[in-house]
């Protein structure tokens, strides 16, 4: 099992790889979630651990599952 620290990071890793994948600013994937950019900053840099409500409306901005966020080991 992960530890909470490490599924924050790659939770925060994968927001921002599929993120920049789509050409997406934070400005904009913040824009679409009604969220502030800090936030979605705090959330890549692992700062923070999204609710899932926030999760919910990552994943519905960028188009995929909330699965395609989590880590693939858990």
């Amino acid at each position: 099992m992960l530890s909470k620290t490490k599924f924050q990071n790659i939770l925060g890793d994968n927001i921002r790889k599929i993120r920049t994948n789509k050409g997406i600013t934070q400005d904009e994937l913040a824009s679409k979630c009604g969220f502030y950019r800090t936030y979605i900053n705090l959330i890549e840099t692992s700062k923070r651990l999204p609710s899932s409500l926030s999760l919910y409306k990552i994943a519905f901005a960028l188009e995929v599952t909330v699965d395609e966020l989590y880590p693939k080991t858990v």
